[in-house]
């Protein structure tokens, strides 16, 4: 059967709250998620559904990018997530296809996320350090590949550099 991408209604609460909690195996990630949603900081929430039943997660947010007295606002992806028992049957690749169709279209430039440089670049996503950007999830002289970004298209905008800070909940969400 076909993966349906769409997106969350209040109905799905719940089998998100699961899946999260399960590919991460423990709360924090779903935590985030239920704290993004209460602060209204999702700018954007897809699910995947599989024969009928939610089997992934995608959650996207607006990132604060400060380059001096310049301040920018770009999607971040993250969390992403996918049961367990489903996972390796293309369902987060469809969600972060979705995802990069969807932040086009909303005509944003570029899409951040910190996840594995292993399975993220088969997207376009490349390292962000090199490109300008900096994060707290770099550690100054440590590995940085695992902070990307994407650039969509034409849409890119060049003149974009700095320090880029998530929504305040994925530091509280690593505190715990």
């Amino acid at each position: 059967m076909p993966i349906i991408i769409r997106r969350e209604t209040p109905a799905d609460i719940e089998a998100i709250h699961r899946i999260e909690a399960a590919a991460f195996k423990g709360e924090a990630h779903a935590i985030l998620v239920n704290n993004l949603r209460a602060d209204d900081a999702l700018l954007l929430s897809h699910v995947a559904v599989l024969n009928g039943a939610i089997a992934g997660h995608a959650a996207y947010t607006l990132l604060t990018i400060t380059d001096g007295d310049r301040v920018f606002q770009l999607p971040g992806l993250g969390p992403i997530a996918v049961d367990p028992p489903v996972q390796g049957r293309g369902i987060g690749s469809a969600l972060v296809r979705a995802g990069l169709k969807a932040m086009r279209e909303l005509g944003y430039g570029l899409l951040f996320l910190v996840g594995s440089p292993r399975y993220y670049p088969r997207f376009g996503f490349q390292p962000a350090q090199p490109l300008g950007f900096s994060s707290d999830y770099v550690e100054p002289g440590g590995p940085h590949e695992h902070f990307m970004v994407a650039l969509l298209g034409e849409r890119a905008p060049v003149h974009v550099r700095g320090h880029v800070r998530f929504h305040p909940a994925f530091h509280e969400a690593e505190a715990d």
